[in-house]
């Protein structure tokens, strides 16, 4: 489907949100919002550190097997010599089995040590390891400020994160305004998914009045020229609703 592209009423049974409450813990939603995200590896870093700049050579170098191994111990002596990097690296090596046996509690300890080193992409992940009680208890509170923290340093996966756990009211007060502002800064810095989130939160009426399916509309079609594989059936959902009038406003 073409942006701005408005296909004929079709029998699909239930119109988006028309008939029924929205619900942003809709198996549907779940799996476009909480699935597991690609956790960040961290990229170098100024001090320029050696067993860092090794162990990196080994991770990239793409073969495996003993390099992997052999990425991980050097990983691992960085992460202790105090290198926030090599931290999250490491933390990820633990967490995703990449080298080492996989850790959950040990992967959460290193994301920490990064996160109070400053390091963004650590703190989506210590947050993401503290909502899904990995490694540890289940905190979502604490998952929520680190997805703040890491939203304000430009980290796209907490700011998707922090959003619905704001419109959700997971681990604090339900924030709508405040979600999609978030959202919205997310789909300016590309994310595929802020984008389709507001789509929702348009065509579920929420922090509104009412559902406003033209600026719905708007974010899907973004959403879908970005990339986003959910957004083509919630057009097609949202066209089976769609006014005379919503259709001059989206064509005009």
């Amino acid at each position: 489907m073409q942006r701005n592209e408005i296909p004929k009423k079709s029998n699909i049974p239930i119109g988006l949100h028309a008939k029924r409450p929205f619900n942003f813990l809709s198996s549907q939603l779940t799996k476009s919002l909480f699935s597991e995200p690609i956790l960040h590896i961290v990229w170098g870093m100024a001090d320029g550190d050696v067993l860092f700049e090794q162990a990196l050579a080994l991770l990239l170098d793409g073969e495996g097997g003993e390099s992997l191994m052999k990425s991980a111990a050097l990983m691992r002596r960085a992460a202790d010599s105090g290198h926030a990097a090599a931290a999250n690296n490491f933390g990820a090596m633990l967490h995703h089995g990449r080298g080492v046996h996989q850790d959950f509690a040990a992967a959460r300890a290193y994301y920490a040590q990064a996160a109070e080193a400053g390091l963004a992409p650590a703190m989506f992940n210590l947050g993401f390891m503290k909502l899904r009680a990995l490694g540890g208890e289940r905190n979502e509170v604490e998952a929520r400020a680190l997805f703040e923290k890491a939203a304000h340093l430009g980290e796209v996966n907490a700011i998707t994160f922090l959003g619905v756990m704001m419109m959700t009211g997971e681990g604090g007060p339900k924030q709508f305004a405040e979600a999609q502002a978030w959202w919205d800064k997310g789909a300016e810095l590309g994310d595929n998914r802020c984008a389709f989130n507001l789509g929702m939160a348009h065509a579920g009426g929420h922090g509104k009045e009412q559902p406003d399916f033209v600026e719905a509309w708007r974010w899907f079609s973004r959403a879908h020229d970005m990339g986003n594989h959910s957004a083509g059936p919630e057009l097609e959902r949202l066209a089976s609703v769609l006014t005379e009038d919503e259709r001059r406003q989206i064509e005009g």
